[in-house]
């Protein structure tokens, strides 16, 4: 028994190692460098090369660089105003943990071009260091790399068949790139991840990962809509073009992506963001917001988030909040303003209208074969009707028929999508 007991511990320690370094990768493919530098010597003539690993983190995720040193068992931390970086420069340390490690744990960004690169560039100095008389040619060599990577990086093709998403690859890349929002303007949450755009692909991939996940109704659904959007968009101040992915449907965020989350293990304050970020979209998801105080709550929440919480935020909120704690837990106790239907609408209980719907449409042909609509609107535009008899025969589940008193449908019906998993 006590044998059993110690290979179980040390297969749950690989297991927890694996998730470690899968997620590790894509906080990586978010925050790291590879930098290959020129040293000079007095009278600027090239005399050697130095090759950096670095992850620069603001001052507050310092546990988090702590985490990686330890794990990592090499490199150090050093202070630049308000940012901790991670520095593994170490020719031994580069050649015996950093080389081997994203080996193993391949990036899926542009960044794993440029880890190519440097490898390489490691390889040929490796070489020059031994073969002296042609350290001409091996100079050439790695500055023709250094100046292909990085910002100075032309060429980006990376085989679509290498980039594999996980879940702890994901919360990574989401702990550097991502965040977890509120937009007041629309009383929405929203998880938003942002990468260079020729890396688009990544995101393209990361929203595969996302919908295998779905059952066959809620894929159909999020195939008609907007429910993972990726967008391109240039950014004004340094005209680089980015690419953002965004999820905001209240239902799948609460239904599935919370869920989905609270699985993983978080290593960086974003974890703090994740929380507040949680606790809004419930009182969303119960429409708490629709009351003024709601309102007014869920806004304070909100103005903690992001940004707003860092410890060099001049305009931090310092307040005790101790009161804002009690009247949320009130809130969250109280009876929800929303009721939601098993057919996926949802009645505001305080003006008695009908708002989100996520939910397809069910249709029974003459020929008893099902047919699927996204919406009622294309529904009706598929048999000819109007959107009123659309919604009057889903309400009475009578037969579809058209004016000519033909009838095109035997029953329609609501399904609602984007539910909880059934354990």
């Amino acid at each position: 028994m006590v044998e059993n007991f110690s290979n179980n511990n040390k297969l749950i320690k690989k297991i927890k190692e694996e998730d470690f370094f899968d997620w590790f990768r894509g906080f990586c493919d978010a925050e790291s460098n590879f930098l290959v530098r020129i040293r000079k010597g007095s009278d600027g003539k090239l005399i050697g090369f130095e090759f950096i690993f670095r992850i620069a983190l603001h001052i507050d995720d310092l546990e988090v660089l702590k985490i990686i040193q330890d794990k990592l068992k090499c490199g150090k931390i050093v202070k630049n105003r308000n940012t901790f970086v991670f520095w593994v420069s170490s020719l031994k340390e580069i050649e015996t943990v950093i080389i081997p490690l994203f080996t193993d744990w391949p990036l899926m960004t542009k960044k794993y071009l440029d880890f190519l690169d440097f490898k390489k560039s490691f390889v040929i100095f490796k070489n020059r260091q031994i073969d002296k008389k042609n350290r001409d040619i091996y100079n050439t060599q790695i500055l023709e790399l250094k100046n292909s990577m990085n910002d100075q990086r032309v060429h980006f093709l990376i085989p679509e068949n290498h980039i594999k998403i996980t879940a702890n690859y994901l919360l990574g890349y989401i702990e550097g790139d991502g965040s977890f929002y509120y937009n007041q303007y629309d009383n929405t949450v929203r998880i938003s991840l942002i990468t260079v755009m020729n890396d688009r692909i990544l995101l393209e991939k990361i929203k595969e990962f996302l919908l295998e996940d779905l059952d066959c109704n809620s894929l159909f659904l999020a195939q008609h809509i907007k429910l993972i959007f990726i967008n391109d968009k240039t950014v004004i101040k340094s005209r680089k073009g980015v690419t953002i992915l965004e999820i905001s449907q209240i239902d799948y965020i609460c239904n599935r992506l919370i869920p989905f989350f609270d699985k993983l293990n978080f290593r960086t304050k974003k974890y703090l963001d994740y929380i507040d970020f949680k606790r809004i979209a419930f009182l969303l998801l119960d429409g708490k917001h629709l009351s003024k105080k709601g309102g007014l709550l869920i806004k304070k929440i909100a103005d903690t988030m992001n940004n707003n919480r860092l410890s060099t935020n001049l305009k931090k909120d310092t307040t005790d909040n101790s009161n804002l704690e009690l009247e949320l837990k009130l809130l969250e106790k109280s009876e929800p303003l929303l009721k939601i239907y098993s057919d996926g609408r949802s009645l505001n209980l305080i003006n008695k209208k009908w708002i989100r719907t996520p939910k397809i449409i069910e249709v029974i042909l003459l020929d008893e074969q099902k047919k699927y609509f996204p919406s009622g609107v294309s529904c009706a535009e598929f048999f000819s009707v109007s959107s009123t008899t659309i919604t009057a025969r889903l309400n009475d589940g009578k037969p579809l028929i058209n004016k000519e008193k033909e009838i095109l449908a035997l029953s329609l019906k609501r399904i609602r999508v984007f539910t909880k998993i059934k354990p």
